[in-house]
């Protein structure tokens, strides 16, 4: 677990990042009073313990995009603590069935990793790995602006990765990216759902628009700033 302060409206507020060991995808949490927002969830009980330290009593899980890493801990956590689910149209069709839930990504991620090293990640993961379908409570389809608490969240459609993947601003201080921007690793667009037409003619001009200073909390790694990411 990794703790962020961040100034919004000069008022010091803080980030909780949780990282998803098998490919180090990030959970992160915002607390505001007894409520709150997590980003792609994975299961992890260091949440808990920040839920019990703030007093949280419900929260707005919201996600990035469609894909088993930033989804998997979804079911888990509505089992914890009175929860709504909040994404984009797309991405909300896509977790609604079996099928859009598959951690195949992942598997060939792990299993190219394997080969490198000789390690038995894609094994662990296979043994451990879940099937499952989610139900959005609340979409969106182009923009919105999420309210939950004293947090107010912009969020954008931005396709390209995903159909459904998102970009969600706080403030003029921050923005959630999931995996539309990676500081050091390139968008993944080869993937069938991708679409590099739309990446680039909305997805990466809209970051381009962003404020250079501004603070990224990607899908993968550490946060960074706009004007350091590498392939932007």
């Amino acid at each position: 677990m990794y703790r962020y302060q961040v100034n919004i409206e000069n008022e010091p507020l803080e980030i909780y990042r949780f990282p998803y060991e098998p490919v180090d995808s990030n959970m992160f949490y915002i607390p505001s009073s007894d409520t709150g927002i997590v980003f792609d969830p994975n299961e992890n009980d260091e949440l808990l313990n920040v839920f019990e330290q703030y007093g949280t009593k419900r929260i707005v899980i919201v996600l990035t995009h469609e894909h088993y890493d930033h989804t998997n801990g979804t079911i888990w956590l509505q089992s914890k603590i009175e929860s709504k689910l909040f994404c984009q149209q797309e991405c909300a069709k896509t977790i609604a069935v079996e099928k859009g839930n598959e951690p195949k990504l992942v598997a060939i991620v792990l299993a190219a990793r394997d080969a490198e090293d000789g390690g038995h990640r894609y094994d662990d993961f296979k043994s451990s790995m879940k099937h499952y379908t989610l139900q959005a409570d609340d979409t969106y389809e182009e923009e919105y602006e999420l309210i939950v608490g004293d947090i107010k969240l912009t969020c954008y459609s931005m396709p390209g990765h995903t159909p459904g993947s998102s970009i969600y601003i706080w403030g003029d201080k921050c923005v959630f990216t999931g995996d539309s921007l990676i500081q050091n690793t390139p968008t993944i667009l080869r993937f069938r759902e991708s679409n590099k037409f739309l990446y680039e003619t909305k997805t990466r001009l809209f970051l381009k628009s962003l404020d250079k200073n501004m603070l990224v909390f990607p899908g993968h790694g550490e946060p960074f700033k706009i004007q350091d990411a590498k392939y932007l």
